[in-house]
């Protein structure tokens, strides 16, 4: 009667199971500065960002992030004359992380893709030169708007302490979007796992 009662009084094993907290699955912050080669203007142009970036499973990550892209890079011609160039953007990007080899590792390696939607501002110019006076002339070509677009990138980062919270590392990916602009790039990034 005794052991009757004790068993009774014992949380079965599927009881036990089911009452265990999932493991932790940390997310990632993520700040990244860089550069960009603006396709469209074939100038740099300076990239820097914000993300939010939780695993989810053990081999994807969501990659939400605020990016701010920009600079004004004249073009200069023959005889001090000069084109005015710029470009700057506000982006919010959102992709999705295939991790080959697992997420959390000293080594973390993501291949992403996704959508990127956001407000930009370029001057630029269709035609430059001189006419037959040898006057300088130049026809602007300013866009500026809500842009939609996809991005694809790469990253890679190494765990900087034992606990793996804090990660640095580099990301390359390719932006292009519907006024398009195309950003081939590169930044350095520095995660923070919480």
């Amino acid at each position: 009667m005794l052991g009757f009662l004790c068993a009774l009084a014992q949380p079965s094993h599927a009881q036990q199971h089911s009452t265990t907290p999932p493991a932790h699955r940390p997310a990632l912050f993520r700040v990244g500065a860089g550069s960009a080669l603006n396709g469209s203007g074939d100038y740099p142009v300076f990239k820097t960002y914000l993300e939010y970036a939780p695993q989810v499973g053990q081999q994807l990550r969501l990659g939400s992030r605020l990016a701010y892209i920009g600079n004004s890079h004249p073009r200069q011609l023959r005889d001090g004359y000069s084109i005015p160039q710029e470009y700057r953007a506000v982006n919010i990007e959102q992709e999705i992380y295939w991790l080959p080899f697992g997420a959390g590792k000293v080594v973390e390696f993501g291949v992403g893709g996704g959508v990127v939607a956001g407000y930009s501002k370029q001057k630029s110019y269709k035609a430059a030169g001189f006419n037959s006076q040898q006057e300088f002339f130049y026809t602007p070509d300013n866009t500026e708007g809500m842009h939609l677009g996809y991005i694809g990138s790469l990253y890679s980062d190494v765990a900087l302490n034992p606990a793996r919270t804090w990660r640095l590392g580099g990301r390359v990916a390719l932006q292009h979007d519907t006024r398009g602009t195309i950003l081939p790039g590169g930044q350095l990034q520095l995660s923070r796992a919480w």
